[in-house]
């Protein structure tokens, strides 16, 4: 009986395990489509868990030479700025050339340096810090335009420093770049216009350069000299500002190249013709203002506003040299004019100065 029972069994189990190999044959056959489709990463894209060779030593050389041609590109950029900040125009050169000849550079350049070995007063030191900072045309330059000022006080020490010489000296830096330039270009101008006695800040300069503009007022601007005196805005009460700056704290920068070259040109005369022509495009403000207007209106500081190239190029029948005689005929002891002991020296324009000044 049991081994019936076995044998049931046992053709029972074969029955089983055959149905189950049968179906795993047929029905569990894995096949692409059954591949979960997140695990199918295309092999671009998939993680590298270990780098090329050579890929980061690549990268490093790439890198490095990439930050070197632009530490070198920034590095001549700076070098070719330097050189261009320190090229002296030729305009410049022009203008050194009216007084020094081309040999004498490398002299008037060492000269210069020495002068600034030598210590300057701490007063004038100091009143040239404060000036500074409220210098046109200054700023990232305090230390050249202060070099050249004090360098000045010790080469003409019974001048020292006024104040109208800071603007002076930094629009001439402005243009010339370099300390020793623009500091014989200061020097030039002040001993070729002879105005070293305004800068010892003499009433008695002050009166000589006040009755010559007086006098080419009333000769070339009659109508705007008369209302000047009728509404008693004295030619005192601006004019040593205009010329202790030489008018330059007045005339926007664009223009002041044009402006130095009929100074150094043409010298003190140049500076008269600017000034009648400033007087001539206030004509009508000066009508129709009080003093105190008038007086704002001619010293305040750049004239942006004006038509520059039209003011500097107009020309007045001045000639240099009369006006030269001009001012030396001025006694500076007796603060009075005294007519030229040669009479070669005696021109229409003299003839009529004098006649000017006994009547007023």
């Amino acid at each position: 009986m049991k081994s019936v029972l076995n044998q049931s069994k046992q053709s029972l189990m074969l029955h089983v395990a055959n149905s189950i190999i049968k179906n795993t044959k047929n029905d569990f056959t894995v096949k692409d489509c059954d591949v979960p489709t997140i695990n199918k990463i295309p092999v671009s894209k998939r993680i590298q868990t270990k780098p090329k060779e050579n890929a980061v030593s690549e990268y490093n050389v790439i890198t490095r030479c990439v930050t070197e041609q632009r530490k070198s590109s920034v590095t001549e950029t700076s070098i070719n700025e330097q050189k261009e900040q320190k090229r002296i125009p030729s305009y410049c050169m022009k203008w050194l050339n009216y007084k020094y000849q081309k040999k004498e550079f490398v002299q008037l350049e060492q000269q210069f340096q020495k002068i600034l070995q030598i210590q300057p007063e701490k007063n004038i030191v100091h009143q040239i810090e404060r000036d500074l900072s409220r210098t046109i045309k200054a700023e990232n330059h305090f230390t050249e335009i202060r070099n050249i000022l004090t360098a000045y006080s010790v080469y003409d020490p019974n001048i020292g420093y006024i104040q109208g010489m800071n603007y002076i000296a930094s629009i001439l830096f402005n243009h010339a770049k370099q300390e020793w330039i623009a500091f014989w270009l200061f020097v030039n101008l002040i001993e070729q216009m002879e105005i070293r006695d305004i800068f010892q800040l003499s009433l008695n300069a002050i009166n000589k350069y006040s009755k010559i503009l007086d006098f080419l007022l009333n000769k070339y601007l009659p109508k705007a000299y008369d209302n000047l005196c009728l509404k008693q805005v004295n030619t005192e009460l601006y004019i040593q500002q205009w010329i202790l700056s030489l008018l330059l704290q007045f005339i926007p920068f664009d223009y002041t190249q044009m402006y130095l070259d009929g100074l150094f040109k043409q010298g003190i005369s140049y500076f008269y013709m600017i000034a009648l022509t400033i007087i001539k495009v206030f004509e009508k403000a000066i009508e129709e203002e009080d003093q105190i207007e008038i007086l704002i209106l001619l010293t305040q500081k750049q004239y942006s506003q004006l038509k520059w190239p039209s003011i500097l190029a107009l020309q007045w029948d001045i000639n240099p040299g009369e006006l030269r005689v001009l001012l030396d005929c001025f006694d500076s002891e007796t603060n009075t004019f005294h007519r030229p002991k040669f009479q070669t020296h005696c021109s229409q324009l003299t003839t009529n100065f004098f006649e000017f000044i006994k009547n007023n």
